[in-house]
């Protein structure tokens, strides 16, 4: 399962809409300011559930924070915080963002970092790349080109 898609698509991401075509011409100021952003995924039985806020400063900078829940199919639900920041252009209908700190914090069992260290699992310095479905003053919405995954945004 690609974790570190998931912090990519969250932050990234975590500025997406429910719509259909963006024009032509992106409006980049629309992009500036806060967003909350939800999302699900689903792989080999694993769901996982997003909730992130980001913020898209003019300069070209990024930070987000919130929480993702991995449910697994025996039944057992895994809450982590995590927070970041990076760097975003558009560019040819592309929100392209590259990851610089990461930090991810499990919340409901501590003692499973011993077997799956998920802050190993979102390395910086990684970029993503996702097209820009919708974007206006209240809504954002991507597609991740590596999944596939659609994510939505609301604006803050």
């Amino acid at each position: 399962m690609k974790l570190n898609y998931l912090w990519s698509l969250a932050l990234t991401t975590a500025l997406l809409s429910w719509a259909s075509n963006v024009n032509a011409s992106i409006n980049q100021a629309d992009l500036y300011g806060s967003w909350h952003c939800k999302t699900s995924l689903e792989e080999n039985g694993v769901k996982i559930f997003v909730d992130m806020d980001a913020n898209y400063i003019r300069n070209g900078k990024s930070n987000g924070f919130g929480f993702f829940v991995i449910r697994f199919p025996d039944g057992l639900e895994v809450k982590y915080s995590v927070t970041g920041s990076g760097v975003w252009q558009l560019k040819n209908g592309y929100l392209i963002e590259t990851s610089e700190e990461i930090k991810v914090v499990n919340l409901s069992h501590p003692r499973l970092d011993k077997i799956l260290d998920m802050e190993s699992l979102f390395p910086q310095n990684v970029s993503e790349s996702s097209k820009v479905l919708q974007l206006n003053k209240s809504f954002l919405k991507v597609k991740s080109e590596t999944n596939g995954t659609v994510i939505g945004c609301k604006r803050s």
